[in-house]
């Protein structure tokens, strides 16, 4: 069955920040119509992207509705909790949350470290059998299972073919309580979800928040029943029994430390690495063959391990989790003694090769966001990308857009601005706080005269020039530049033998302000005012006449006749003069 990705983006949510790209390890993030998008066959679902987006966009699939359905359609159902549910519900003891579960209809409720504990019996056993062998990497992340195949294919084959403690768990429960056994995983973990979709043992999987809605949702207190006396505790705990020191795997070298106790580990180094970047750091460019001992590596994608989880509590500091998880797991049995289900299977990926792009075509794709050369190539990140070149093949293989780049965005917005400045028949100037000009048209410089029309030559634009040493316009913008001041001030300013007529409104208030300059006294601007003033005497004249026109009678349509005929007159002499 066709699942929805895990992970997707709500559209209307999304801001176009792109903050999304900048932090996703893998840059599986495709950009359309301005709308950041998932791509499913490149996401590894460490759900960091859910996490650092600001405006919630990123959502995580919903699987409660099947974990309902799943009660009506089977017999029975259990859950199979991830271990960290120690460090989600401190102060709810295991006998209280198993009976809570059981209250919303499941037939039981079983750690899904018992199945960490069947995969740290068969690497000793592993270890022991192959001693040849120099490189071990740990297969109960399918963060980084996905992260190694897709993304470091040189590392993928020292991946240990033995199933996720999940995996190894649902084939147990299975063998013990029969193949029509439903099971639905509960845990901090996205990439479950994937697990489930893919391997046809896990009926669905779950957060912890999800299972904390459900049980309120149903009127269970976990704190009343935390407080209610158990006459036999033992009965009400998890099935079939309690993990061992499989209950440590969701902290850093939680793994590590329950494969010791098997017995076979004596001469293998272990190391305990947490992070997707921290492991592309630890492996890319090992090689085993420079190994002198067989060497295991327990893969964590979340920093400081699975009780960081993506859908863990994360207002819980991380310390006091580490130190309720490994409370809970000291009272644990150091190994645990049971016939092991079928250990094969890693999560499948289907990769693909990566697409190669030519110099020439990355150059080509940086050229139409206006960079032509290594100058040009800021490599600012705003996109989300590290790098411009980067960038530049997310263009090509069409999973970004030209918008996203600030810089030439930017540039463009400015060569419009100073093409319509320029164009502009008026004179316009833009000034500062200070009243340093910014930018000023040509046309400006030419109704302030001759020594501001030198000035201008010498340096178009005249930024930095002093406002108020050339005209007596810089009084409106201190008028407009006030905090408490008009957004738009109009006045007729005399300057010499000529009046102009000047607007000035503000851009940012108290920062920088517009001006835009007109001669009244020209005479093109003379005739435009008769005849603009000469209309809006027309249109009110046609406004009195259609309210009192059984007494103006004819005298309307003669005195329209008239205006017309100046309208005209002005219009003939601007035509005969071109």
């Amino acid at each position: 069955m066709n699942y929805q990705n895990p992970i997707y983006t709500e559209k209307t949510q999304c801001q176009d920040c792109y903050k999304c790209i900048r932090e996703c390890p893998v840059k599986a993030i495709r950009v359309e119509n301005g709308h950041a998008q998932v791509v499913s066959d490149k996401c590894v679902l460490c759900g960091h992207c859910v996490t650092v987006c600001p405006a919630g966009a990123k959502r995580v699939r919903d699987d409660l509705i099947r974990a309902k359905q799943l009660l009506t359609l089977k017999k029975q159902v259990i859950v199979s909790l991830a271990p960290s549910f120690a460090s989600e519900f401190p102060g709810i003891s295991p006998e209280t949350l198993s009976q809570a579960i059981r209250a919303l209809g499941f037939y039981g409720v079983s750690e899904t470290a018992i199945g960490a504990d069947l995969v740290s019996a068969q690497l000793a056993s592993d270890f022991a059998s192959d001693p040849e062998r120099r490189l071990y990497l740990s297969s109960a992340c399918p963060v980084a299972v996905e992260y190694l195949k897709l993304y470091l294919p040189e590392a993928a084959p020292h991946i240990t073919d033995r199933a996720s403690p999940l995996l190894a768990h649902t084939r147990l429960l299975r063998d013990l309580y029969g193949p029509d056994t439903g099971v639905v995983f509960v845990g901090p973990c996205i990439a479950k979800k994937r697990e489930a979709d893919v391997w046809g043992t896990i009926d669905c999987a779950i957060s912890f928040r999800d299972l904390r809605l459900w049980i309120e949702t149903a009127g269970i207190s976990l704190a009343a029943l935390e407080a209610k006396p158990r006459a036999s505790p033992s009965s009400e705990s998890f099935i079939p029994y309690r993990a061992a020191k499989g209950s440590l795997y969701p902290v850093d070298g939680g793994m590590i430390a329950a494969v010791k106790k098997y017995p076979g580990t004596e001469n293998v180094r272990m190391m305990s690495v947490t992070g997707l970047a921290e492991i592309d750091r630890a492996l890319r460019g090992l090689d085993p063959a420079e190994l002198r001992h067989p060497l295991f590596m327990e893969l964590l994608a979340c920093p400081g391990g699975c009780i960081n989880g993506p859908l863990s509590n994360s207002a819980t500091s991380t310390a006091l989790k580490r130190i309720t998880l490994l409370d809970y797991a000291e009272s644990s049995a150091d190994t645990l003694e049971a016939e092991r289900p079928n250990m094969e299977g890693t999560l499948p990926v289907n990769t693909t090769p990566p697409i190669r792009h030519t110099d020439e075509e990355i150059c080509a794709a940086l050229r139409q966001v206006g960079k032509y050369d290594i100058h040009d190539e800021l490599n600012c990140g705003s996109c989300g990308y590290d790098t411009c070149r980067a960038f530049a093949e997310a263009l090509l293989e069409h999973r970004a857009e030209k918008v996203m780049c600030v810089s030439y965005m930017r540039k463009l917005a400015q060569n419009k601005a100073n093409g319509l400045i320029k164009a502009i028949p008026s004179g316009v100037v833009i000034a500062d706080s200070a009243l340093k000009i910014v930018e000023c048209n040509e046309n400006f410089a030419r109704l302030m005269g001759e020594d501001t029309k030198a000035m201008f030559d010498a340096k178009p634009g005249m930024e930095g020039a002093d406002l108020e040493k050339i005209s007596g316009i810089a009084r409106f913008f201190k008028d407009v530049m006030a905090l408490d001041g008009p957004d738009v001030v109009e006045h007729e300013l005399r300057e010499g033998t000529k009046i102009f007529q000047t607007t000035v409104f503000s851009i940012e208030k108290g920062e920088s302000a517009c001006g835009v300059i007109q001669d009244v006294t020209a005479p093109q601007i003379q005739r435009e005012r008769v005849i603009k003033q000469t209309r809006r005497v027309i249109n009110k004249n046609l406004a009195v006449v259609q309210k009192i026109a059984f007494l103006l009678g004819e005298n309307a349509a003669e005195t329209e006749a008239t205006l017309n005929s100046i309208i005209d007159s002005f219009t003939e002499s601007d035509e005969g003069k071109e």
